[in-house]
């Protein structure tokens, strides 16, 4: 081959060689430095959505009533008096609270004899339409009533609350377990109202039960075990 030949086949090789790198370059680095005009021409489309889920509310009882045993006895002539308490734990999730109600089972005297049904004790009666604030021992019957106590007094009804000597006003509960006596009818009545939810240890309260038996009481007691019974209920506020 000659010099002349040689020199000329390199040159082209070059140039073809270099036309082939500019077109890489061309096409390929002109899409780095620019993808958006290559993809100018691209179609998109999205759909968005959300995911809910509904949590109801509920209501029960961690600590549910237990049955009470008055103590001490009380003699039928001599008289005397007792107590005893039962507690109660409401747990709910509903962020207006709830309300519990206490209603005796009967449409009559709430304790009444096992034996001698037509017997009883009679259903204590406050001196106004408002719960008495101390238990009152007044007159020649026997006497049954309760009070409630709240671990918040604030939950309690208004009835059970006091401003120091009169129930159904102020916002203390003054004497604890003695203040604030009524009784339970069959027509059920709040003793608790919280506009708030009761989560992790709930909320606490303590039902007491009284009775008092004067000497000779009128109407009389014949000997025998006398039974009231009692339903708490506890419902959600709208």
């Amino acid at each position: 081959m000659s010099t002349t030949t040689y020199k000329f086949a390199k040159v082209l090789i070059e140039s073809v060689l270099a036309t082939i790198v500019f077109a890489f370059i061309a096409m390929f680095g002109f899409s780095t430095i620019e993808p958006g005009v290559l993809n100018a021409q691209a179609a998109t489309t999205t759909s968005q959505f959300t995911t809910k889920q509904t949590i109801t509310s509920e209501i029960s009882f961690l600590t549910a009533a237990s049955n009470i045993v008055l103590s001490p006895s009380i003699g039928g002539i001599t008289g005397g008096a007792a107590t005893g308490t039962t507690q109660v734990v409401v747990y709910t999730n509903n962020t207006t609270g709830y309300t519990m109600t206490i209603a005796a089972s009967g449409t009559v005297q709430a304790m009444r004899g096992d034996t001698a049904t037509t017997s009883y004790i009679n259903d204590y009666t406050p001196a106004t339409g408002k719960p008495d604030f101390g238990f009152s021992t007044a007159g020649v019957s026997s006497k049954f009533g309760f009070t409630v106590s709240a671990s918040n007094t604030a939950d309690l009804a208004q009835k059970f609350l006091d401003n120091g000597g009169t129930c159904n006003t102020g916002a203390a509960d003054t004497n604890g377990a003695a203040s604030c006596w009524s009784f339970a009818t069959s027509t059920a009545t709040s003793t608790i109202v919280t506009a708030a939810q009761s989560l992790v240890s709930g909320s606490t309260s303590t039902i007491f039960m009284h009775t008092f038996v004067p000497p000779n009481p009128n109407p009389a007691l014949p000997k025998d075990t006398y039974t009231a019974t009692t339903t708490l209920t506890a419902v959600t506020n709208p």
